[in-house]
C-alpha cells in the first residue's frame, strides 16, 4: 500500500477533531442540528488551521443519513460515498487552478439538476481569491439565489482580496491560528498511534516552527519521522529542517544586551554562513527580546528592549527590499549596541553625581521638556486653524461641484489626518502587554477621520494580528481612555511597493466615499 502523508492520514473526520476552532465547529453543529442550513459559507484563516477539514466534515454531516449531534456518523452509505470520493455531488474544487469564468460557468450549469444520493450538493472551492474578476462576476448570481439543495463553501487565506459583493453574500467564519498547546497534544497523540518514542522540547520546536498551522507541523514531523534514528529529538529536528540553533540566538540576544558589537555579529556572520535566513534570525531575535520585556522589571531596562523590539520589526520589512540583506543585518546589529551602550553610560555617570544634583538636573530637564511641549501645541494650534479655514473653503467648493453632478447620489465627506502620538500610543499598548499588538503596529500607519479610525499594514503577519477582536478592542479602548476618541476601528492590508495615499484612495473608491484629505 503507497504511504500515506500524516496530514492526510490524520485529517480530522468530525469537528470534535478539528482543534482550536471551538467557537467556529459550535454554531456549525448547532445550524445542523436545528437544520437552518444557509447557502453559502467563507472560511477565511491562515493556512493549515482546519478550514477544507471543516468544509469536508460539514459537507457529510448536512448529507449524513445518521448525524449524532451535529456530527456526520462516517458509516452509513452516504458518509463512506462522500469520504471515498465516490459521489458526483460533493464537488471540490482548487481555484488556484480552475479560476476561469468557464469553470464558474460550469457550476451555474450544473446547479440547477437534482441531485442523485444525497440531499445537499456541496460546492467547496478553496483558494477562491483567486478567482478572476470575470469569474467572480460569473459566480455572483449564483451564489446569490442558488437552488434551495446547494451549498457553497469558499475557503482562503486571503478574505481582504475577495469583493464586497462576494463576502456579503456568505456566512462568514474566522479561523484562528492555533495554539502550540493544541499542535503539541495533536502530535504526542500521532507519535503515540506511530508508536514513536520522542523527546517533549522536540515537539514544542515543532509546534513553534508551524506557526499555527497544524497541516505545517505534521509536515515537518513527516519529514523528521525519516530522517531520524530511534528518537525524535531536539537536536535532529534542528538539522533537519534547517533551523538555527537557539545557543547562537541567545548568544547574539546577550551581546546586544552587553553592547559587545564584535561577538554579536561574529555569531551573525556563523548564521549567515549556513545559508539561514535573515528574516527568520530577525524574527527569532524578536520572540527572545519580547519574552525578556514580559520578565523585566526595571523600567530602565524596559525602555532599552522596546527599542530594540522597535529597531528589529522595521529591520524586517527592509531586509525583504534590501539587495544586501546581511550587511544591513550587520550594521542594524551595531546600531543596536551602540545605542546601548550610550544607555549604559549615561545610566552610570547618573549614578556617580550627587543626588540632590541629579535632582535638580532631572527637574530642570522636566520644565524644559514641558515647555517646549507647550510651544509645539502653541504652534500646532495656530497652523490648525489656518489650515481648517483652507480646507473648509476647498470642502465647500468641492461639494458644490459634486452636487451640480451627482444630484441623486448620496455623498459622504471624510476628513482624514494622521495620527501624530503613534509612538506614546505604542507604549501605552506595552503597558498593557499587549507585546504582539505591540510588534503589529511597529509598521503601521494610523489615520484618523470623523467616522472611523484607519490602520494601514503592509505586513500580512501584522494584519491577522490587528484585525482579532480583541487588538480592536484593546485599540479602542486605549484611545478612548487616553485621547477621548471614541471610533469604530478599520483595518487593512496595502499591497507592497503601495503608498498609504493609493490605499485609502482604493479603499473610498470601492466604497463610494469622497473624501477631504488634510495635509
Amino acid at each position: 500500500m503507497a504511504y500515506i502523508a500524516l496530514y492526510r492520514k490524520y485529517r480530522p473526520l468530525t469537528f470534535k477533531n478539528i482543534l482550536g476552532q471551538e467557537s467556529v465547529t459550535k454554531i456549525l453543529k448547532n445550524q445542523i442540528k436545528s437544520q437552518k442550513i444557509s447557502h453559502a459559507y467563507l472560511f477565511s484563516g491562515t493556512r493549515g488551521t482546519g478550514k477544507t477539514s471543516a468544509a469536508k466534515v460539514f459537507a457529510r454531516a448536512i448529507n449524513c443519513l445518521n448525524p449524532k449531534d451535529g456530527e456526520p456518523c462516517n458509516e452509513c452509505e452516504v458518509c463512506k460515498s462522500i469520504l471515498e470520493g465516490n459521489t458526483s455531488d460533493v464537488i471540490e474544487m482548487d481555484a488556484a487552478s480552475n479560476n476561469s469564468v468557464e469553470n464558474i460557468r460550469q457550476i451555474r450549469q450544473e446547479v440547477v439538476y437534482a441531485t442523485v444520493d444525497v440531499k445537499y450538493r456541496v460546492y467547496i472551492i478553496d483558494e477562491v481569491h483567486m478567482l478572476t474578476t470575470s469569474a467572480f462576476n460569473a459566480l455572483l448570481k449564483t451564489l446569490e439565489e442558488p437552488p434551495e439543495n446547494v451549498v457553497f463553501i469558499l475557503a482562503t487565506t486571503e478574505q481582504h482580496k475577495i469583493p464586497v459583493t462576494i463576502l456579503s453574500r456568505c456566512l462568514r467564519f474566522e479561523f484562528n491560528r492555533i495554539s502550540p498547546e493544541c499542535i503539541v497534544e495533536r502530535l504526542k497523540y500521532v507519535l503515540e498511534n506511530e508508536k514513536i518514542d520522542y523527546e517533549e522540547e522536540a515537539l514544542e520546536f515543532i509546534a513553534k516552527l508551524a506557526d499555527g498551522g497544524m497541516r505545517d507541523a505534521l509536515s515537518i514531523l513527516d519529514r523528521c519521522i525519516s530522517e531520524m534514528n530511534e528518537k525524535l529529538k531536539y537536536e535532529d529536528i534542528v538539522k533537519i529542517v534547517g533551523a538555527i540553533d537557539r545557543k547562537v540566538i541567545l548568544d547574539i540576544v546577550q551581546s546586544i544586551l552587553n553592547s559587545d558589537s564584535i561577538k554579536a555579529n561574529e555569531n551573525v556572520e556563523l548564521v549567515i554562513k549556513k545559508g539561514k535566513d535573515l528574516r527568520q534570525l530577525v524574527y527569532e531575535l524578536n520572540e527572545n527580546f519580547l519574552g525578556l520585556l514580559i520578565e523585566s522589571k526595571d523600567d530602565n531596562e524596559k525602555n532599552r528592549i522596546i527599542k530594540i523590539i522597535d529597531k528589529l520589526s522595521k529591520l524586517d520589512s527592509d531586509l525583504r527590499q534590501s539587495a544586501r540583506p546581511s550587511i544591513l543585518l550587520k550594521s542594524a546589529i551595531v546600531e543596536l549596541c551602540i545605542s546601548n551602550e550610550n544607555n549604559v553610560f549615561v545610566q552610570n555617570q547618573e549614578m556617580k553625581l550627587d543626588e540632590n544634583v541629579s535632582n535638580l538636573i532631572r527637574n530642570l530637564t522636566n520644565k524644559i521638556t514641558s515647555m517646549e511641549k507647550e510651544i509645539a501645541d502653541l504652534k500646532k494650534e495656530i497652523s490648525s486653524n489656518n489650515l481648517i479655514q483652507v480646507k473648509f473653503d476647498q470642502s465647500i467648493n468641492k461639494l458644490k461641484k459634486q452636487n451640480e453632478i451627482e444630484n441623486n447620489e448620496s455623498t459622504e465627506d471624510i476628513e482624514l489626518s494622521k495620527f501624530n502620538e503613534i509612538e506614546e500610543f505604542k507604549k501605552l499598548v506595552v503597558e498593557q502587554g499587549k507585546l504582539k499588538l505591540y510588534s503589529a503596529l511597529a509598521g503601521a500607519n494610523i489615520y484618523i477621520s470623523e467616522k472611523f479610525i484607519l490602520v494601514i499594514t503592509s505586513n500580512s503577519f501584522a494584519y491577522n494580528i490587528l484585525k482579532m477582536d480583541e487588538s480592536i478592542e484593546t485599540i479602542k479602548e486605549i484611545l478612548d481612555k487616553n485621547y477621548s476618541i471614541d471610533k469604530n476601528i478599520r483595518i487593512e492590508l496595502k499591497e507592497e511597493h503601495v503608498d498609504d495615499q493609493a490605499k485609502i484612495e482604493q479603499l473610498f473608491k470601492q466604497n463610494n466615499i469622497n473624501y477631504t484629505e488634510l495635509d
